[in-house]
Order: C-alpha cells, then structure tokens, then sequence
C-alpha cells in the first residue's frame, strides 16, 4: 500500500502514455476512413459534373435552349440525367 502512495504520479502517467500508445492505431483508421469516403465523394461529383456536361451536349438541351424554349430544354435535361 505504501508503494502506491509513493508512486502515485507514476501510475498514472504510465496509464495515460499507455491509453494514448493503444489508440493511436484505432486514430489512423478513422482519418484514413475520412480520407476513403472524400475520395469516393469526390469522384461521384466528378461523374456527375461528367454527365452533365455530355446531357448538354449530345441531347436536344442546346437546340433547345438556342430556340429560346427554357422549360422543355430543362425537362430533356433532366430526361437525360435521370438515364
């Protein structure tokens, strides 16, 4: 009992440098998660803004758009989205 009065601060220091040791590898999985799902955020976005560009382009929405009809263009536009 006496030793546990005498070297108090020393236990729990080795208990904080203990629980600090074991949940650096359980940190390392949550930024590398955080990184992972980013990425997928990120290429989703990029294949929308991908098919968006090619529903411009390649369906009726610039004729459309060019002949002054606004809504019907938009209907095609998201048509083609939606495919």
């Amino acid at each position: 009992m006496n030793f546990f009065k005498n070297n108090f601060k020393i236990i729990i220091y080795f208990f904080c440098i203990g629980f600090i040791v074991n949940s650096i590898p359980m940190t390392l999985n949550i930024i590398e998660n955080r990184k992972k799902e980013k990425l997928k955020l990120l290429e989703i976005e990029t294949l929308r803004n991908q098919k968006k560009d090619i529903c411009k382009k390649k369906s009726d929405y610039l004729k459309f758009i060019e002949m002054g009809f606004k809504e019907t263009a938009k209907k095609r536009f998201i048509s083609c989205m939606k495919n």
